[in-house]
């Protein structure tokens, strides 16, 4: 049983973590829509979309079986779990055993209750930043999308360069994402984080940094099923200390810290005495007090009610310390509220100077601001590549979380709303295909001045032709020549207009809205909407 254990949770954690890996790196877009569920089961986006259903699922997991979230569907737990048996891989070939030796670390109670209590707090009053700095799913999409992605499209175009010249056209170049240099740079830095923290003392991050972790980590407190040791059976040899990753287990006093335990089954085999036990709560120590009547004869009597107060007063501590570790976590939210508050009223809402789109779906640019983790799965997914993360575009609180910017060939399709349907967190609505077509992301303005038409007599028009809801039309100009004219009210700031301009920069061009509505949809018997799904001459 406990061989199964261990290799049924690798073989789940291996389907996992690759789903979700080729989530964010299916470059050729062969993966089935249903992969996006793998985004939306993650608790962070859970808890901002409100899926209720997914987060009670997930509390009942961890109350029952310990944080099996975090070694079977974290998908950045599972790259540190990679990441530790690397290392452990390395040590065996350059024969350092040695360092592979059991190790008992005490907990970073302070560091990582007051990071919980930071994080909530500042999410509660709306200020969003600090949890997606710290949301693993999000770190996890950010690495894979700016550090893994530009190595797969690398590798796929240099392998369709010599296939295509060997007259083989089944692979075809992808162009790289425009990626912002601060995601980039986030990405690595979490990266870098990730591998010293896991190289040194594996599920560090987990348990020291990560709010999710912690959160779990209060409830699998009172999980029915743990890791027990039979201290009556228990030789202290400290194999089963060496195989844990969350260096959890002291095998000295032959007591685990179920908060840090990640439920990864790796010690269960590692006991030659079979004295590690992952059962019900009580269940160990009810058998450790029958083998002690067992072998007790003379002294049984002393021995029962030796036995029946161990456990009362280990559950004793255990309560205690939970107590006092929550009262830390109170005291902790009740000195950071003011300054919290503060700083969320300095920081909050700041717009920048010229409102660029959002995406649609977005609703408000305070409420999309509030809501997206900055996963970049919708930048990912984007087949125009109209989706960029923000560095300081967003303003100051949106650093890393996508706008769109139309360039040649970028703009939003009007026949796609991918985004949309990818968001695990609800900072883009669900919409129809009909409503995204009348969901207005900004609105069109004209520079008559820099128009090729108005400035070199020239027939021209591309802009016209290219919108799909026809807000841009042509009227007539002067010398026969027509010249373009936006009516806003049919507008819904696709950019297939400023996409298509010759002029650089562009004579039109989109100014985002703070607020999404409805565009009116022009009459048809009067004019006969345009159905592009491609722009371009």
């Amino acid at each position: 049983m406990p061989k199964f254990l261990k290799y049924l949770r690798r073989l789940l954690a291996v389907l996992v973590g690759g789903s979700c890996l080729l989530l964010f790196l299916d470059i050729m877009r062969l993966a089935p829509s249903w992969f996006t569920g793998l985004a939306e089961i993650q608790i962070v986006p859970a808890i901002i979309a409100g899926s209720a259903v997914v987060l009670v699922v997930m509390g009942l997991l961890t109350l029952l079986l310990g944080r099996v979230y975090c070694s079977v569907i974290c998908p950045l737990g599972i790259l540190q779990d990679v990441i530790f048996r690397f290392k452990k891989w390395y040590l065996r070939i350059v024969k350092k055993r040695k360092l592979l030796k059991a190790r008992y670390r005490e907990p970073w109670n302070i560091v990582r209750y007051g990071i919980l209590s930071v994080v909530a707090v500042l999410f509660a009053i709306g200020v969003i930043y600090p949890l997606l700095l710290l949301d693993p799913y999000s770190n996890f999409g950010r690495i894979a999308v700016a550090l893994f992605r530009p190595v797969v499209v690398a590798g796929n175009n240099l392998l369709a360069g010599w296939m295509n010249a060997a007259g083989n056209y089944s692979l075809y170049n992808i162009p790289q994402l425009d990626m912002t240099t601060i995601v980039v740079l986030m990405a690595a830095v979490v990266l870098v984080i990730l591998i010293v923290m896991a190289w040194r003392a594996g599920r560090l991050w987990c348990n020291a940094i990560c709010p999710v972790g912690t959160l779990l980590g209060l409830l699998s407190r009172v999980s029915l099923f743990r890791v027990h040791i039979d201290k009556t059976a228990c030789t202290k040899c400290g194999l089963c200390a060496s195989a844990c990753k969350s260096n959890c287990i002291d095998f000295k006093n032959g007591t685990v810290d179920v908060s840090r335990c990640v439920t990864c089954y790796d010690c269960l085999d590692r006991c030659r005495q079979d004295a590690i036990k992952y059962r019900p709560t009580g269940w160990s120590l009810r058998k450790s007090e029958a083998k002690s009547e067992q072998i007790e004869t003379s002294t049984s009597s002393s021995a029962e009610v030796k036995d029946s107060v161990a456990p009362i007063a280990e559950n004793t501590a255990d309560y205690d310390a939970s107590r006092r570790q929550f009262l830390k976590g109170a005291l902790l939210t009740a000195t950071v509220l003011p300054t919290a508050k503060l700083f969320g009223q300095e920081v909050a809402g700041g717009t920048p100077a010229r409102i660029l789109p959002m995406p649609p779906g977005a609703v408000s640019r305070e409420r999309f601001l509030s809501k997206c983790t900055a996963c970049q799965l919708c930048v990912d997914k984007c087949p125009t590549n109209v989706l960029k993360p923000a560095f300081l575009e967003n303003g100051l609180t949106g650093m890393m979380q996508p706008y769109m910017r139309f360039e040649v060939e970028k703009f939003c399709n009007f026949e796609c709303k991918v985004c949309v349907d990818v968001c695990p967190a609800d900072a883009l609505l669900p919409l129809t295909l009909e409503e995204k077509k009348l969901t207005r992301v900004g609105v069109a303005v004209f520079d008559k001045e820099r128009c090729k038409v108005y400035e070199s007599h020239v027939d021209c028009g591309a802009c016209a032709e290219h919108c799909p809801t026809q807000a841009v039309h042509m009227v007539p100009f002067e010398d026969g020549l027509t010249i373009p004219e936006v009516t806003e009210a049919y507008c819904i700031g696709c950019g297939g207009c400023e996409s298509i301009c010759p002029i650089d920069p562009p004579a039109i061009h989109i100014q985002g809205v703070d607020e999404q509505i409805m565009a009116e949809q022009p009459p048809k018997d009067t004019v006969e909407l345009n159905e592009v799904t491609d722009f371009g001459f």
